[in-house]
């Protein structure tokens, strides 16, 4: 009996494929695999049929983005696990049933995931994430992002957030939460979904021997890519509106003023024009949509099981000043990388 199904969301994924899906073949646990496209122009879904007969396809006519695409995916979609996976993501051995093992003996475990490993860098053994922890700013950081993995990060854990490029999720828990936000067309989508669980009372759990492989920015663009930084920043501020209490939200709101100026004369200084030109995007695609955020904003606070303070004491959620200096530091990761 197959109870867990794979969703790869695929837009123009063709080179990726192969590998992929050739790691959901080392799972000792029976998967239903689909392959949802996002309107792909380079013979994507032609050379998975004649491929793979038994990879179901489901053609979604355009690109609907990330967040858009996993929700009509999963209408689709039956068996009560869901794995979302990037089609630029591998999975190893096991990571299925290691990841169910973990959800029948932790009732509210609603979202799973594990180590995620840059795939192509290095050794093979740098971490991209070992979950995430909220922060003040309206986004995440991933633990342990271009560290190497020592070890460090072998003890299971509860985490803030999972990244969507490989993450195992109750699907009755997904519709319950609204799925995705279809706002958020790319970015932080995964980290809206995984706030929004923890606030209807659900956990968010890291198991350190499911272990995934990702080719980080191939599917999406590098981290100073223009669609990244408008996304990011609309994304993020969204994310401050709709899952922060009052006074957290007073306090986070001058903290990104700042960090917006900071990051606006970072970009004049580097002569980045077309990074400046896509936060003031971002800033301003966020006021547009402000109303149906604060409606959002208004239905997720009336449901809340959890305070701000609870998910600090937890080492979930961080200030934003924390927030900046790992901006930094993963600024400073990427010019060592690239000289």
């Amino acid at each position: 009996m197959c109870d867990v199904t794979v969703v790869i969301l695929n837009l123009n994924g063709r080179p990726f494929l192969d590998d992929c899906l050739a790691s959901l073949q080392q799972s000792a646990v029976p998967v239903e695999v689909v392959v949802a496209d996002n309107g792909s122009t380079d013979n994507s879904v032609a050379y998975l049929r004649e491929h793979y007969p038994r990879v179901r396809v489901v053609e979604l006519g355009k690109n609907w983005g990330f967040a858009d695409g996993y929700n009509r995916a999963l209408a689709a979609v039956d068996n009560p696990w869901v794995v979302m996976l990037n089609n630029d993501a591998t999975l190893a051995p096991n990571w299925v049933e290691r990841l169910l093992a973990v959800a029948a003996r932790e009732p509210r475990a609603a979202i799973l995931g594990g180590k995620l490993l840059f795939s192509g860098r290095g050794d093979g053994t740098v971490m991209q994430s070992a979950g995430a922890k909220f922060t003040d700013s309206g986004a995440a950081f991933e633990i342990g992002m271009g560290i190497p993995d020592r070890g460090q990060y072998d003890r299971p854990a509860l985490v803030a957030s999972i990244p969507g490029a490989a993450l195992l999720i109750k699907r009755k828990v997904f519709l319950e939460l609204g799925g995705f936000d279809a706002a958020y067309f790319a970015y932080l989508e995964d980290v809206d979904l995984c706030w929004r669980a923890w606030l209807a009372g659900y956990e968010v759990h890291f198991t350190p021997e499911a272990v995934a492989f990702h080719r980080y920015g191939q599917s999406g663009g590098g981290r100073t890519s223009p669609f990244r930084i408008k996304w990011m920043e609309r994304n993020r501020l969204a994310n401050m509106f709709k899952h922060l209490e009052p006074a957290s939200l007073a306090q986070a709101l001058v903290i990104s003023a700042l960090y917006d100026a900071y990051r606006m004369l970072e970009f004049i200084a580097q002569g980045h024009l077309a990074g400046l030109c896509a936060l003031v995007t971002g800033n301003l695609a966020f006021w547009k949509d402000l109303r149906l955020i604060l409606t959002e904003r208004a239905r997720i606070q009336r449901g809340r099981r959890i305070s701000d303070r609870q998910l600090r004491e937890m080492g979930l959620l961080v200030p934003a000043l924390t927030a900046f200096r790992e901006y930094r530091r993963l600024n400073q990761l990427e010019l060592s990388r690239e000289s």
